[in-house]
């Protein structure tokens, strides 16, 4: 049996015409077919999903995202005030 190749297939959904126009207007603006586009879209947002399967990248992520708090900030200041760092790689 030969092996199963990755052929493209027809997907049909609904959308607002706003988000119609909008897809019209990005894929002008990138000089790319709505199709692409929404390829694009759906496989960034796919691999976007799976990021927790990238503990580096997760661990990155949340790190990016307690440092823009402003709460946080104190906290983020003592710990990297008594951080050992010498050594680190």
């Amino acid at each position: 049996m030969p092996a199963a190749t990755d052929t493209s297939r027809v997907l049909t959904f609904r959308a607002s015409a706003s988000i119609v126009r909008a897809l019209s207007r990005m894929a002008r603006q990138r000089r790319q077919t709505r199709s692409e586009l929404i390829r694009a879209i759906l496989e960034e947002a796919l691999r976007a999903d799976g990021r927790e399967d990238d503990p580096v990248r997760e661990a990155r992520r949340q790190s990016l995202l307690v440092s823009r708090r402003t709460s946080d900030r104190e906290t983020l200041d003592f710990i990297e005030h008594v951080a050992d760092t010498q050594d680190w790689r």
